[in-house]
């Protein structure tokens, strides 16, 4: 296996760099671009050895950090630019994915594949779906994905706590830091309701869907998983007897993938080989 990183940098003052890792075999030709969750990032927990596996497997694979996810150039594996994640909304991971999709598309950056395939986790499962809308995906894959992004909001006083306070915390469980979050995450679903709107994209999705998820999930509800399926007319629903994060924390020291991980690998590997 190969693997080069780079840089997508921004076309604008409004763009923030996209950091990318490339795993690859110059005999392969089909590429799995994968889309991180909240609170994370391109190595966060096992995805260094997720992409290993898929390059292992005959495919090609790319995984980045959105431009707002909080990590720096300088600090890819921890979350510390608090005032980039606060800035951040699912309007900006659209086009976080769109510049990616753009870049490996591009002639001059010598990109070679045959077929495209997406793969997101958590909130990311949401981003690629939505993604879908400007890019031909033959197949598309949500791990544990969020089926709603409307529903992912507080209500009534905890909203509007937040509209008075202009941010609100939101609670790393696992290093105790509370990353702040502006209202304009809220303000720009909103505006934006009809484009960010999850079904919506998968009942235009021309492609293959493949929807996988966790029976122990405590993140997101299991309902999630059938109402994706249930979008796209042949689609393929899987369930793992697991966590939201498939067995995986961050940090993992292994030199290997834990069970579910890699049965969801596997399981996804399959799909996008038939």
């Amino acid at each position: 296996m190969k693997k080069k990183s780079f840089i997508i940098e921004g076309n604008s003052s409004t763009e923030s760099p996209i950091s990318c890792d490339y795993s690859y075999a110059n005999s392969q030709s089909k590429l799995v671009v994968f889309c991180h969750g909240f609170k994370g990032f391109k190595d966060w927990g096992c995805w260094n050895l997720v992409a290993k596996h898929f390059v292992n497997e005959g495919f090609n694979f790319l995984k980045f950090n959105f431009s707002h996810n909080g990590t720096t150039l300088t600090k890819p594996l921890e979350i510390t630019d608090f005032e980039s994640f606060s800035e951040n909304n699912y309007s900006i991971e659209v086009q976080d994915v769109d510049r990616v999709i753009k870049y490996l598309s591009a002639p001059e950056n010598n990109f070679i594949f045959d077929e495209l395939f997406m793969i997101g986790h958590s909130r990311g499962g949401g981003i690629a779906c939505l993604a879908s809308q400007h890019h031909n995906f033959s197949k598309l894959i949500t791990w544990a994905g969020v089926a709603d992004f409307g529903e992912r909001f507080p209500s009534n006083n905890e909203l509007l706590l937040w509209k008075k306070n202009k941010v609100r915390y939101i609670l790393n469980n696992r290093t105790g830091e509370k990353y702040p979050q502006k209202y304009q995450f809220y303000e720009n679903f909103v505006s934006n309701n009809v484009v960010l709107n999850i079904s919506n994209a998968l009942k235009a999705f021309k492609g293959n869907l493949l929807v996988c998820f966790a029976v122990l999930d405590q993140v997101l509800p299991k309902e999630y998983a059938q109402r994706m399926s249930s979008q796209v007319k042949g689609s393929i629903m899987k369930s793992i007897r697991t966590n939201h994060t498939f067995g995986s924390k961050h940090p993992w020291n292994k030199d290997f993938l834990p069970p579910a991980l890699l049965e969801l690998c596997n399981k996804t590997i399959s799909f996008l080989n038939d």
